[in-house]
């Protein structure tokens, strides 16, 4: 089976608005953010350890954490859309083909083949597919690039059949 996406701009902000609370790594920064806020707060001079200053100290850390892991997370955001490109492949045109190895990709900047053992997890979503090749590198296929839900729901079906019965 053989589909054609354009990958945006856009495309790389669902991925990450996707991404930004499933992923484990967000979940340390924000508790490692916390935690040393509240460290920070509580090893102060003029910090008691009475009920008040700990739900203080809790809900300012806590306040803290989220601006902190939310500003990281628009920065890193920021800078992957001012890098990402026709050019290098990220953006434009996407040829991807289901075969008997695994899924081929095929852009201006390159051709690959991901071997179905080499596919970590598809998920699949109302408006894309997601294909995990690790932690931090992903395909994503457009809804808008099939001509129904059900060619859309066959090609994500095929792609979680294969990669589950290699895993």
């Amino acid at each position: 089976m053989k589909i054609e996406a354009h990958i945006t701009k856009k495309d790389l902000v669902s991925l990450s608005c996707y991404l930004f609370p499933r992923s484990r790594g967000t979940w340390i920064y924000f508790t490692v953010l916390f935690l040393g806020m509240f460290l920070f707060f509580s090893y102060k001079d003029d910090f008691t350890f009475s009920s008040s200053s700990i739900l203080i100290g809790v809900t300012s850390s806590f306040i803290g954490a989220v601006v902190a892991t939310l500003v990281t997370w628009l920065w890193n955001l920021g800078c992957i859309l001012l890098m990402s490109n026709s050019k290098s492949g990220v953006l434009g045109k996407h040829e991807y083909v289901i075969t008997d190895e695994g899924l081929s990709e095929r852009t201006k900047s390159n051709e690959s083949l991901i071997k179905w053992s080499g596919i970590d997890e598809v998920k699949i979503n109302k408006s894309y597919i997601f294909v995990r090749i690790n932690q931090y590198l992903f395909h994503m296929v457009p809804r808008r690039s099939f001509s129904s839900l059900a060619k859309f729901e066959e090609f994500g079906n095929i792609l979680t059949s294969r990669s589950n019965k290699n895993a």
